[in-house]
């Protein structure tokens, strides 16, 4: 199995002591947006990337750019299927043989990309058990699931709502720290 290091994108600092996270009204969302920064580093080789995370029903969007491969990468999340774009039509990432670069498909082996719709913001993806542990100092929630750690240790504000700002994501073989700078929620009052 490939393992995966996202390393830090900003020094850690500790969770805002404000509102606690609005954990209804963000599990009611159907379509969101966030963007940011997310760092990995996959067995010894470290690359970096801005993120958009586009999130519409059980469908997701994420495009990555920077030198994360080539220019942009875009990936589609639909149930079980993750595609990428390539060459003019969206192809299996996962597949064997897909011209996909290397850190996407270590991706594909490691990171829990039908349960990030929900960890970045701040739930547990509720089609499997979880378990809340109690939150760290430094931390506004954590939760345990499928074999992850999921800590989200800052958060801030966006339509009202308290929203995740970092989320730390650790497994067996893979570290994922995200950093999200904005969030559009249109259906958020």
């Amino acid at each position: 199995m490939a393992c995966i290091v996202i390393a830090a994108c900003t020094p850690a600092r500790e969770a805002s002591r404000g509102p606690p996270l609005d954990i209804a009204a963000l599990a009611a969302l159907d379509a969101w947006e966030s963007r940011g920064r997310v760092a990995l580093n996959a067995e010894g080789r470290g690359v970096q990337a801005s993120f958009l995370w586009r999130q519409d029903g059980a469908a997701a969007q994420l495009e990555l750019s920077g030198p994360w491969g080539v220019g942009a990468r875009r990936v589609r999340i639909e149930g079980p299927d993750i595609l990428l774009w390539s060459n003019g039509a969206w192809v299996p990432m996962c597949a064997s043989g897909t011209a996909a670069a290397n850190e996407l498909k270590l991706l594909c082996a490691a990171a829990p990309l039908n349960s990030l719709p929900f960890w970045l913001r701040g739930l547990p993806d509720p089609l499997n058990p979880h378990t809340e542990t109690p939150s760290p100092e430094n931390a506004a929630r954590e939760f345990r699931q499928d074999g992850w750690r999921i800590e989200v240790n800052a958060l801030t504000r966006a339509r009202q709502l308290t929203v995740p700002r970092r989320v730390y994501i650790s497994g067996p073989c893979a570290t994922l720290r995200i950093v999200i700078t904005d969030w559009d929620l249109p259906g958020a009052s």
